[in-house]
């Protein structure tokens, strides 16, 4: 029976080759190697590697939605219909999200104010605001007369401090990556790691 184990630290991602080469992505964007112990920050009062465990951080954003219904009489307003989503809302607008009262993450915390994100799918305008014909419908932007919603997405970031078997390779920040599999069954063989970095640069690391 197959058994999933924990192995300590936090990512979001891993890649990894036949010979147990192990990397790693957070949600930042920092890129991490695999050490080959066990254990850390999950690992409190159990067995734990003693070796080769290291302090790991990462952060992300937590983004809630602000949306509005056209109103001919005021303009866009943050009544909408009784059939309409909350007015503060996750992305999908069946769940009430206000800024005052969603929370990050279990084991993470805030390290910023809530701000407006301009760098939501399909654009926005220059308050943020991104426009549709109703809810849900594909957002962009930009008004038409067409358009009689408009959302605007808040993001929030937070942190979580662990500890893990992963060793943070710096500087650059990475999207994505790739390990070439192994064929040769040599120990001493390397490895070419393929990645692209934050920026869209095509990396590669023999």
């Amino acid at each position: 029976q197959l058994e999933w184990r924990q192995i300590g630290g936090h990512l979001r991602l891993v890649e990894c080759n036949s010979q147990g080469i192990v990397w790693g992505i957070g949600y930042d964007h920092t890129a991490w190697v695999y050490t080959g112990g066990y254990g850390g920050g999950f690992f409190q009062g159990l067995a734990s590697s003693t070796d080769n465990i290291y302090t790991q951080s990462d952060v992300t954003c937590v983004y809630i939605y602000e949306n509005q219904r056209w109103n001919p009489v005021t303009g866009y307003s943050s009544r909408g219909l009784p059939t309409d989503r909350y007015m503060w809302s996750n992305a999908s607008g069946l769940q009430e999200c206000t800024k005052a009262h969603t929370k990050p993450p279990s084991q993470w915390t805030w390290v910023s104010d809530w701000y407006i994100d301009f760098n939501a799918p399909g654009g926005t305008d220059r308050e943020g605001w991104q426009y549709a014909a109703d809810f849900p419908a594909s957002y962009h932007g930009y008004k038409t007369i067409k358009d009689f919603v408009r959302r605007r997405r808040w993001a929030r970031k937070c942190k979580i401090v662990t500890t893990g078997p992963w060793f943070e390779v710096a500087p650059i920040a990475l999207r994505d990556i790739s390990l070439i599999p192994c064929v040769s069954q040599k120990a001493d063989d390397a490895s070419a790691l393929w990645a692209i970095s934050n920026k869209g640069d095509v990396l590669c690391r023999p």
